[in-house]
């Protein structure tokens, strides 16, 4: 017999993994919280432009309260004329400084800037462009917990941001009660109020036809500009105080005013401020419940009207149209009975020969034509209104704020506040425009739409391509120009006919600063990195002498301030504007025609180097 042996023990068997809730209980969990779940992805989608959040929340405050705060408070209660005055914001308004006067209306103003942005275009992006809302949708969560779960993650950025503008504040000893604390509330409800009807409104539409710019411009801009922000809204005329009076803007910096110094405030009308932002609050969460049910609320065996595309006529007509124009060109050669058998005619071409004809064709009117085309189809409202917000800046400030600076010093002598500011803000206006054409529109003909790739497979070349875009950034800036020169002139803000050199001056600060603007976008490369531009543009506005002299700061600081393009328009406008020339006029358009001949030949090699390898 043999003997049996032991067998021995083999490798451990790992237990069975604990199993996953079965579906019943998982989707029990989903729908109990399931606006916590759809936050976090909003909070994890918010982290791919966290930096440029967190430094616009530190930077812009900080900018703000050291420019309008500081600055322009040397200007009030001081020798305006001189530009002498308290430099530490001790120019008084409702018997507190300048500095603890605008700083709580300025943390109001953070959170209305934010509902701009985060109630707006990315509910569009979720319900039309990348249809993000869509796949939550198909799970257990309720339509009305995706919107909470939007309005959470974006109620956290109010908290992060009103929580470091508040810090910052304590830094600059602009808070002296300690229910100061207390503002960071009333600016996250002043958001709340803002954002929410908002989002209900952007809920609606089913496509952008430019209704977010026309609401930033004629909505947000004068809730920001007339709602007591940088004065007392009783500087402004009875026909304009309503505006701040419906604003909550207005009533948040009120609610911010009370709890940082105690400003005096009877009971009932602080009840008014909190009572109106609640009830805006609460009406717009209603609105917004009711259509996101409403759009994201589909019934199984039901159209999905969002989901499903229905064919129309104009594909067939659009399909149809080519052949029929191919059939009636010049040389045209019929292979068959069919229009779809017409092959056109190749067009005759003329192709240049010798140095840079890789780079330049001679075609730049191809590319202003095709630009003109495009805006025919594009919302004429946004192309004209593109003016508007410096001239907002001009009536809010310029009366407003003139009431209690009085004189400043001119070129040729002292002049009034609004004619102090109304060549710098030409200079803004003409600054932001070429900037907007040249860094959104051409970053979306760059990455999204490839449409500068389409046009260098042809005979074009990037000179014609840069200097045909730039043509149409400032036919858009003369047009600007010309209207706010005549909106200078129907308020009395122009006195010399030496005036009508600022529209080409306007169009040569547009053409600069299209010329860089187009050569930085071509290293972006996500639509997120675009709002750093515009952290590196808010410290070039604030502190260019734009709104109080250059004399108001140290002399190291005037010396890096004198560097920068929009301190050379500014003083360039102004200069012009009074008639008045000196050496300095020559440095000014000096520097300009480096600018621009720097910026094309560099905008030139990047569309060459990304496309033409």
């Amino acid at each position: 017999m043999t003997e049996a042996r032991p067998v021995p023990p083999g490798p451990a068997v790992p237990p069975a993994p604990a199993l996953p809730l079965d579906p019943a209980a998982s989707a029990a969990r989903v729908r109990r919280f399931g606006a916590w779940f759809y936050a976090e992805h909003y909070l994890q989608n918010m982290r791919r432009y966290g930096g440029v959040i967190l430094v616009s929340a530190i930077g812009e405050p900080l900018v703000y309260l050291l420019a309008m705060g500081m600055g322009l408070a040397s200007l009030i209660g001081g020798d305006a004329s001189a530009g002498a005055g308290a430099a530490d914001g001790t120019g008084g308004v409702g018997g507190v400084g300048y500095l603890a006067f605008i700083a709580p209306a300025l943390l109001a103003a953070g959170t209305l800037m934010a509902a701009s942005t985060e109630f707006t275009y990315p509910v569009m992006d979720g319900f039309k462009w990348h249809r993000l809302y869509f796949g939550p949708q198909a799970s257990p969560i309720a339509p009305h917990q995706i919107a909470a779960g939007h309005i959470t993650a974006v109620l956290l950025r109010y908290l992060v941001q009103s929580v470091l503008f508040f810090l910052i504040m304590l830094a600059f000893g602009a808070v002296s009660s300690p229910w100061g604390w207390l503002q960071v509330l009333s600016a996250c409800l002043g958001g709340l109020a803002v954002g929410l009807p908002l989002m209900a409104f952007a809920a609606t539409l089913r496509r952008d036809a430019g209704q977010f710019a026309l609401v930033q411009r004629f909505v947000i801009m004068p809730l920001f500009l007339f709602s007591a922000t940088f004065y007392p809204l009783s500087a402004l005329p009875i026909g304009l105080q309503w505006i701040g009076w419906i604003s909550p803007q207005w009533h948040a910096a009120q609610l911010g005013r009370i709890a940082s110094y105690g400003m005096e405030n009877p009971a009932w009308l602080t009840a008014v401020h909190v009572g109106y932002l609640l009830g805006l609050a609460i009406l717009g969460w209603i609105l917004v419940r009711r259509i996101y049910t409403r759009r994201l609320g589909w019934v199984p065996g039901s159209a999905d009207r969002d989901a499903v595309v229905r064919p129309g006529k104009g594909h067939t007509t659009a399909r149809r149209r080519p052949a029929r124009a191919a059939a009636t060109a010049p040389g045209a050669v019929v292979t068959g009975s069919r229009p779809a058998d017409v092959v056109p005619a190749m067009p005759e071409l003329t192709v240049r020969t010798g140095p840079g004809a890789g780079m330049y064709a001679g075609r730049i009117r191809v590319v202003v034509e095709r630009g003109l085309q495009a805006l025919k189809t594009s919302n004429w409202a946004i192309f004209v209104s593109g003016f508007v917000e410096p001239v907002l800046y001009l009536l809010s400030l310029g009366i407003g704020l003139g009431s209690l600076v009085g004189d400043v010093a001119g070129p040729a002598g002292p002049v009034s506040y609004g004619e102090y500011i109304a060549p710098a803000l030409l200079a803004v206006s003409a600054m932001n425009g070429a900037i907007y054409d040249s860094t959104w529109n051409v970053f979306f003909k760059m990455r999204m739409s490839r449409l500068y790739e389409t046009m260098l497979n042809t005979s074009l070349g990037p000179v014609d391509i840069a200097l045909g875009e730039i043509t149409l950034a400032l036919m858009r800036g003369g047009l600007y120009s010309a209207a706010f020169l005549v909106v200078m002139s129907a308020l009395g803000l122009v006195t010399s006919w030496w005036a009508l050199l600022l529209v080409p001056a306007a169009l040569m600060i547009a053409f600069a600063f299209a010329s860089v603007g187009m050569a930085v976008t071509s290293y972006m490369t996500k639509f997120q990195q675009m709002d750093w531009i515009m952290v590196v543009l808010m410290p070039m506005f604030l502190f260019s002498a734009t709104f109080f002299p250059l004399s108001v700061y140290p002399d190291p600081v005037q010396w890096v301030i004198q560097v920068l393009p929009l301190w050379h328009g500014v003083e360039l406008l102004r200069q012009l504007g009074a008639g008045v020339f000196t050496g300095w006029t020559g440095v000014h358009v000096l520097y300009f025609a480096v600018m621009i001949c720097g910026g094309l030949i560099f905008t030139s090699h990047r569309l060459k180097a990304l496309f033409l390898r």
